[in-house]
């Protein structure tokens, strides 16, 4: 019986993990580089971005990798105060063996 192991799992988990440098988030049409401000494991995989002076209006919050690619994209309609406010990018992740007809 074929069986993907949960190493398999942990080990793209990881990848997808260290494939994300930072956060791109837009408030009142500015874009500020965040850094990750926590990551998750628990339940699949969670990036958190933290807003913690900025105020305004945040329209957009994105992963990228460490060459600007966006890789995770929130559109977002959030009118942020003074009160600070988190970001999470939650994913899970799902592998299945494919059958081939030869």
């Amino acid at each position: 019986m074929n069986e993907i192991q949960p190493l398999m799992i942990d080990l793209v988990q990881q990848f997808l993990s260290n494939t994300v440098a930072k956060a791109k988030v837009t408030i009142d049409g500015v874009v500020y580089d965040k850094e990750i401000y926590h990551t998750s494991t628990k339940q699949g995989l969670r990036k958190y971005v933290k807003l913690s002076t900025e105020q305004g209006l945040v329209t957009r919050a994105s992963l990228v990798d460490s060459y600007g690619r966006e890789l995770y994209v929130k559109t977002m309609s959030y009118q942020k105060g003074a009160q600070g406010y988190v970001i999470a990018f939650p994913l899970q992740l799902e592998a299945k063996e494919v059958k081939v007809n030869a």
